[in-house]
């Protein structure tokens, strides 16, 4: 059985799978939490087991560290 998209909870089959973070997506649905720029796997940082990229990573890291 195929498995569920963590963001779209849609079942994503083996041609548009992207495994990370513990996690299942379709491409489509790997994108950055905050800006929602498409993610691929040398471009995305995880925190929290959320996908983010460097720019917003960045900021959230610091918003983080200042609570």
């Amino acid at each position: 059985m195929n498995p569920a998209c963590a963001r779209c909870g849609k079942t994503v089959y083996p041609t548009e799978k992207i495994s990370c973070l513990d996690k299942n997506w379709h491409k489509g649905c790997f994108h950055c939490e905050v800006c929602k720029m498409t993610l691929n796997m040398k471009n995305y940082k995880g925190y929290d087991k959320k996908p983010y990229c460097n720019a917003t990573i960045k900021v959230t890291m610091i918003k983080y560290s200042l609570q």
